[in-house]
């Protein structure tokens, strides 16, 4: 009675990942794992409907036969530059139809939730809504630094959060696809954001951390202060750049590209042998060729240099100048490429760690990969949130529907 089946839908631009659990409060159980090459996306955004819905068929498919389970309803995560971040702030005055008393009024969950929803009044443009409301902390009349405030007394309340906010048509084009697969989405999740719940723990989160989620085809960044999000963003770059510098630079074919970055590339050019070769397979009739490992990192290097920079750029938004005690932690797919975290020690000067989930029995060692963060962080992001009264009050009605309700909310709390 107490569990609960979860999927999640990490729609990339490389591959399209599917995973369905069995969740309780304490533990997550696999039960179905389903993968398949992305057709039809481009950096987050569907480039061809039809494509984009057979790779999800495939994955889906892959998945519900392993689980014995039909998947009725998703997390879906979600990336690309359309996806844009924004620190702003509401003021609430706490009365409860006793003005200007000396003693403040306890705070209560109402309070909190008109506040957050005051600090969503920002003007968008019409084609853009607000995806996520990341609160960073809280003051209570001059105390600032609160975390939490609910029972604490006082006159006014301000919020500081981070807004993410993103394309109405990018999610129209892709909740399209899903639907007609027949799942029905219950939430887009910042793929960033997914995939710290499954890579970062909490000392992380609280003392400062960035996540570095390097992609096929973007590199999403997030970083945590004090269990606060400052700043959240993506690169329009990622691992399939790689591919073509390769399949560009030695004259072969994108999925041999592909092939050779997975099995024998390098980040830094310096620390690959420079002895040992590499046969490379001739295409349309051309004669092999043979290349060393070091020539192939000196293709990859200056690309992977060129995205952990835009990085860099992308983490000074934050507007934080003290230190992240717990560095950077890379995952994603370009994560597992060889001496990458030398690189990323030569350009930010902090701790460098791979992050990865930390599943336990069942089917967790084919999704305990830096590959899978967003996939399994999207099953966790839904299962912390599962009470959230937006999945119940919306779970009968259908998908096409609670997308629109949810939009003409967004719209109700900003004008009124």
């Amino acid at each position: 009675e107490n569990k609960r089946i979860i999927t999640g839908i990490d729609i990339g631009t490389t591959k399209i990942a599917v995973v369905i659990t069995e969740c309780s409060e304490n533990e997550i159980c696999i039960l179905g794992f389903g993968e398949s090459p992305s057709n039809g996306l481009k950096k987050g955004i569907v480039v061809d409907m039809d494509q984009t819905i057979d790779s999800l068929s495939k994955a889906l498919s892959e998945a519900e036969k392993q689980a014995d389970v039909e998947v009725e309803e998703a997390f879906v995560g979600m990336t690309g530059d359309h996806i844009k971040g924004i620190n702003y702030s509401g003021v609430i005055t706490i009365s409860k139809g006793r003005n200007h008393q000396p003693l403040g009024q306890e705070i209560t969950t109402d309070d909190i939730q008109r506040v957050l929803d005051h600090a969503q009044s920002i003007n968008l443009a019409s084609d853009r809504r607000i995806l996520h409301v990341l609160s960073q902390d809280f003051k209570v009349d001059d105390r600032s630094g609160i975390k939490n405030p609910l029972g604490l007394s006082g006159h006014r309340l301000e919020a500081k959060v981070h807004l993410v906010t993103s394309a109405i048509n990018v999610e129209q084009d892709l909740h399209g696809c899903i639907e007609k697969v027949g799942v029905r989405v219950l939430d887009f999740v910042l793929e960033p954001l997914a995939s710290s719940y499954s890579v970062l723990d909490e000392n992380e989160r609280k003392l400062g951390v960035i996540l570095v989620d390097i992609g096929g085809g973007t590199t999403d960044v997030i970083v945590y202060h004090e269990m606060g999000v400052l700043h959240a963003g993506a690169v329009p770059l990622g691992g399939q750049n790689i591919t073509y510098d390769i399949a560009y630079g030695i004259q072969t074919t994108i999925e041999q590209a592909e092939k050779l970055k997975c099995q024998y590339g390098s980040a830094k050019s310096a620390m690959a042998d420079p002895e040992e070769n590499i046969t490379i397979s001739g295409t349309s009739g051309r004669e092999n060729k043979i290349i060393s490992k070091k020539k192939l990192a000196e293709i990859i290097e200056p690309r992977m240099d060129e995205i952990l920079r835009l990085v860099k750029n992308e983490i000074r938004k934050s507007d934080h100048t003290g230190e992240y005690t717990f560095g950077i932690v890379l995952t994603g797919g370009g994560s597992q490429l060889e001496y990458i975290s030398d690189l990323a020690q030569e350009i930010f000067h902090q701790p460098i760690k791979i992050g990865k989930p930390d599943l336990k029995g069942g089917m967790s060692d084919k999704v305990n990969s830096p590959r899978y963060s967003t996939s399994v962080g999207l099953v966790n992001y839904g299962n912390n949130n599962w009470k959230d009264e937006k999945y119940n009050q919306t779970k009968n009605i259908p998908s096409f529907m609670k997308y629109s309700l949810n939009i003409i909310g967004n719209y109700l709390k900003k004008w009124y």
